[in-house]
């Protein structure tokens, strides 16, 4: 490897299937960030961690900081609500001692799916409470300032939809 050189497989998160439906899909590979590490350290990718009396969730892969209860502040207390809503509340937050908190973007909240998983496609534990309806990103939607990305967590879906809407929030920190 030349001096410099990205290794991809440890920027791009796995997928999460382990299952190998076919010889040469990706449980077959289960290509992603941790391969070929040797640390065991390294190996465990969400680390669940509670801070005063707030759970956060550490992804290794990402650097990012999510909140864990999709119930608790750092989700919205797990009611709906609008895009605008949402990003004030978010921008607003002060949990788990930090006060840069966000709504994520559609990579950030894609970032977290696992699909290997179906209703919600995201891992309990460490992640809780992840409500199998709609939960909103930051994004935009190409071509129309009044639709935003969504991520459906049921099956791990991404669709745009009228900001108006009331859906999920699960805030972040950090960036990728």
């Amino acid at each position: 490897m030349e001096t410099g050189q990205i290794v991809l497989s440890r920027l791009v998160p796995k997928t999460g299937q382990t299952t190998e439906h076919r010889a040469g899909d990706d449980g077959t590979y289960q290509a992603g960030w941790w391969k070929g590490l040797t640390h065991t350290a390294n190996k465990t990718r969400f680390i669940l961690k509670t801070i005063g009396v707030d759970k956060v969730v550490i992804d290794n892969a990402t650097g990012l900081m999510w909140a864990a209860d999709g119930n608790a502040a750092g989700g919205y207390n797990g009611i709906q609500h609008n895009w605008e809503d949402c990003i004030d509340y978010a921008n607003a937050l002060d949990f788990a001692g930090f006060t840069d908190w966000r709504v994520p973007s559609i990579f950030e909240l894609a970032s977290i799916i696992i699909y290997d998983r179906f209703s919600p496609a995201i891992l309990e534990p460490p992640f809780s409470n992840t409500a199998s309806t709609y939960t909103w990103t930051s994004t935009a939607y190409p071509d129309d300032v009044l639709n935003k990305w969504f991520v459906y967590f049921p099956t791990g879906r991404a669709a745009g939809d009228g900001k108006q809407n009331l859906f999920n929030l699960r805030c972040v920190r950090g960036g990728l």
